[in-house]
């Protein structure tokens, strides 16, 4: 197969899902199990290196594993590999080529392996790689790129793929942005994947132009734990026409869906067919179905976007002396507003709402200054509550200036507003006054549960 060719095959498979998923692309990208979605690695053609940081002082081991996608040579579709451990040295980054590391030649034809007799050209599939320790107690960062190798003739080109935590992908609809294609030179084409980790995942892929209307008709399929899947020249399967079928497109979404409830791996490649370049962009949902991010939480409601409390299991103060004390994490810098809801306007009207600042614990730390911050975040519409108050809404500020630059735990208090005429004799009304707490944040919050209760706030 001709060498382009070759390149065209490794870089039509390359992206996954934001988010998947994932949190999606982040920073904080260490974890104990890593899966690289995309390793092509296909000798003389482009060849996969993968990076792997240990941070620690002591050595780690890990576990390799490769999982040939379905669609990869018919001869080692869908199989999978166990791979020589690898061993990482304190304070040091590992690197390998997964064509050695795994011992794919030998493979191809042993009477045990594969037993091709010959070396496949089209060899792709996901990596995972994970802490041989038992317990698993050790983190690691992981990270590839594939390229032609050095002293090969032609364009440089490759692409690079991050290493995601496995517990960054969920089964959160998710969707890769600003794919495009092109008839014109240099010819763009976007390719799409969808991959498992240990569960079945079934999968619907929808394809929309920037207006939100559909392309084609919608694309599905079952994948088995660990399978993997290509969608080459994705504009052309969901219209019925061959891959080799070009379009015009621009400002193209495409949007995964998974009814399995199951971890799904969605990415989303542009080609440049020309020269075999490409890039890669996983899938992204909001939160990744992840109560520790949720960017709409509440507590003691049925739902966060209903405007009363609870009718079954509402929280409840029971005093006018004491607070009920609320803990939730932001990652700063944000804009968090949060607001109490009831069951009526009047038992509504008997609750406040205050926020203290990380500067202490549940029962020292004080009221969030907003005054403290630049304009204009440090006045109206902006406020930390208080007196009356039946929400709250802020800027956290810039990261430094919480808690050193470190995401943590802040405190919401809900109290009786001592201004209502009606307080007194609501509480004591046996089961006190019933409410909910509804939250939204940019970055992502927790639930504000209910943690403890403290003397009321004056």
């Amino acid at each position: 197969m001709h060498v382009r060719r070759l390149m065209s095959l490794a870089l039509s498979l390359i992206a996954a899902a934001t988010g998947v998923a994932a949190h999606a692309q982040t920073t904080a990208g260490s974890g104990t199990v890593m899966v690289l979605p995309l390793v092509a690695d296909i000798p003389a053609a482009y060849v996969t290196t993968v990076y792997v940081q240990n941070s620690h002082a002591t050595p780690i081991t890990l576990d390799v594993t490769y999982y040939f996608s379905n669609k990869a040579d018919p001869g080692i579709a869908g199989h999978a590999l166990t791979c020589n451990q690898l061993v990482v040295a304190a304070n040091s980054v590992a690197t390998f080529d997964p064509y050695v590391q795994c011992g794919m030649a030998a493979w191809f034809t042993s009477p045990t392996g594969a037993n091709l007799g010959y070396t496949p050209t089209d060899i792709f599939g996901m990596m995972i790689l994970d802490d041989s320790a038992s317990p698993k107690v050790n983190t690691f960062y992981t990270y590839s790129r594939t390229a032609q190798p050095v002293g090969a003739t032609g364009p440089n080109n490759g692409f690079s793929v991050e290493g995601f935590p496995a517990g960054n992908f969920s089964s959160a609809t998710a969707s890769a942005i600003g794919l495009q294609g092109s008839t014109a030179v240099p010819h763009f084409k976007s390719n799409c994947f969808v991959g498992a980790l240990g569960e079945t995942v079934n999968w619907q892929l929808i394809l929309r132009d920037s207006a939100g209307v559909p392309i084609g008709s919608s694309l599905s399929g079952t994948l088995a734990a660990y399978q993997s899947t290509r969608i080459l020249n994705v504009y052309a399967t969901a219209l019925g026409a061959p891959d080799t079928t070009l379009y015009d497109y621009s400002n193209v979404r495409a949007t995964f869906y998974n009814s399995s409830g199951s971890a799904m791996i969605g990415y989303c490649t542009v080609e440049t067919s020309d020269n075999g370049s490409a890039d890669f962009r996983i899938a992204k949902s909001d939160d990744a179905r992840d109560v520790r991010q949720s960017r709409q939480a509440c507590y003691g409601m049925d739902s966060c976007g209903a405007t009363q409390s609870s009718a079954t299991n509402p929280a409840y103060l029971n005093s006018t002396t004491t607070k009920n004390i609320h803990y939730a994490i932001f990652a700063q810098p944000d804009f968090i507003q949060c607001s109490l809801v009831s069951d009526s306007a009047q038992h509504l009207a008997d609750l406040e709402i205050m926020l203290r600042g990380p500067n202490g614990d549940a029962t020292t730390a004080t009221q969030f200054d907003i005054t403290t911050l630049p304009a204009p975040y440090n006045a109206a519409p902006y406020t930390s509550g208080g007196a009356a108050a039946t929400s709250f809404y802020i800027y956290t500020g810039d990261k430094s200036t919480v808690n050193l630059g470190k995401t943590t735990r802040w405190y919401i208090d809900v109290s009786a507003n001592q201004g209502s005429s009606t307080v007194a004799a609501d509480v004591a009304s046996g089961s006190g006054v019933p409410y909910g707490i509804t939250c939204t944040s940019g970055n992502g919050i927790t639930v504000p549960w209910l943690g403890t209760t403290g003397p009321a706030n004056p």
